[in-house]
């Protein structure tokens, strides 16, 4: 099916696409160093949307009903909201990069942008995090519903808890904490993809040619 495709990727590359990102910003995105910031935000970008597939995916694969079908969907609606928070943040920096010719132009529009309240919280705040709230909801529904392995939601958990501490942490050693959340993530969700893009075996009786 070409859904279980579009899903298996995601599933494995949703992680990649959030490392990338991080990575290119590294090179000076962060400052609005061109090209690392539109390349780190173009990544980035398509890390959000593939992430977004893949929450699709994991509340298909809930399949509850009554109060349990409820909560998948509050969560995965938690978790759709933030990501799309997140892709226009993309789009708006994006926006910004191409919009200014010399980094004091980029300084003066950047900063005119995140002192608006609004955009402050929902494009730069905690509106884009959000998303591992509903992340993590559905995972936890999946492990109580024997639908993950416990190593799954044991690397979830521990991919929430790394980028918990690169949120909150300072000093020089809270930059190593991010690879080894993507990591976690990447170790957690890749298999599930991977499920996802391996051919249905052929009945028993099936006649091949």
């Amino acid at each position: 099916m070409i859904w279980n495709r579009i899903a298996g990727w995601s599933l494995i590359l949703a992680p990649v696409g959030q490392l990338g990102g991080w990575t290119f910003m590294r090179f000076g995105g962060n400052e609005g160093v061109e090209p690392w910031s539109t390349i780190a935000h173009a990544v980035w970008l398509i890390g959000f949307v593939l992430l977004a597939i893949a929450c699709v995916e994991l509340f298909r694969r809930v399949r509850s009903r009554g109060a349990g079908q409820i909560l998948a969907r509050v969560s995965l609606t938690v978790a759709l909201i933030s990501v799309t928070a997140s892709i226009a943040e993309m789009l708006v920096d994006l926006y910004v990069g191409f919009a200014t010719d010399t980094h004091a132009q980029w300084e003066v529009m950047d900063q005119q942008i995140r002192s608006n309240p609004v955009a402050e919280s929902i494009l730069y705040g905690f509106g884009t995090q959000l998303v591992y709230l509903g992340f993590l909801a559905l995972i936890i529904q999946l492990a109580i519903l024997r639908r993950i392995s416990t190593t799954t939601l044991t690397l979830v958990l521990a991919t929430l808890v790394l980028f918990i501490g690169y949120e909150v942490l300072d000093g020089p050693g809270r930059q190593a904490l991010m690879p080894f959340a993507v990591l976690c993530m990447w170790l957690a969700l890749a298999p599930l993809g991977w499920r996802l893009l391996k051919p249905a075996p052929q009945a028993a009786d099936a006649i091949t040619p």
